[in-house]
């Protein structure tokens, strides 16, 4: 690798590639069963267990507002996104590529509004383009941070015990 190349993990959403630096992809695997949660941001798609930790799984069809079926999703992309592992459902996973920096163009000046700062660049190779994001601001800290009650709760599924529990510290009990 030539020290003006970087590398990215391209994959595939709506028939269109999309490229992520392979430094923040942990693993990519074959798509599990999703549990769907009550109330969470609507582009989490729900939760997985992986080997053991419950991790989110985020929609990027949701985020990006691109349409399409969540269900056509075949991958996920396991992700480092500030301090939260998470995952990322994608339609496949093609390949890991060296991309030559003098083959990235910033986005184009008609690309703008709120999900501009997603798109990094777009890098012309052979045939085609693909579209580079910066995840981590396309799912912002605060975006992945659960809320107070949230944090109570997670690890034991809010059970009546647990709430009675917490209600109980409260009174000084």
């Amino acid at each position: 690798m030539s020290d003006g190349d970087l590398q990215f993990v391209l994959f595939e959403i709506e028939g269109v590639r999309y490229g992520v630096e392979v430094e923040s992809v942990l693993e990519v695997i074959t798509r599990p069963d999703v549990s769907q949660v009550p109330s969470a941001q609507d582009f989490v798609q729900g939760v997985i267990n992986l080997r053991g930790k419950v991790l989110p799984v985020m929609d990027l069809r949701r985020r990006f507002r691109l349409g399409g079926d969540s269900a056509r999703s075949t991958h996920i992309v396991i992700m480092q996104l500030h301090t939260e592992t998470a995952g990322i459902a994608v339609d496949g996973v093609s390949q890991v590529v060296r991309i030559p920096v003098e083959a990235i163009e910033p986005p184009p000046a008609a690309i703008s509004g709120p999900q501009a700062r997603y798109v990094v660049g777009i890098a012309k190779l052979q045939n085609y383009l693909v579209v580079l994001l910066d995840l981590d601001k396309a799912f912002e800290e605060e975006d992945l941070v659960l809320d107070a009650d949230q944090k109570a709760l997670r690890g034991v599924g809010g059970t009546k015990a647990f709430r009675a529990d917490m209600q109980g510290a409260d009174h000084g009990e």
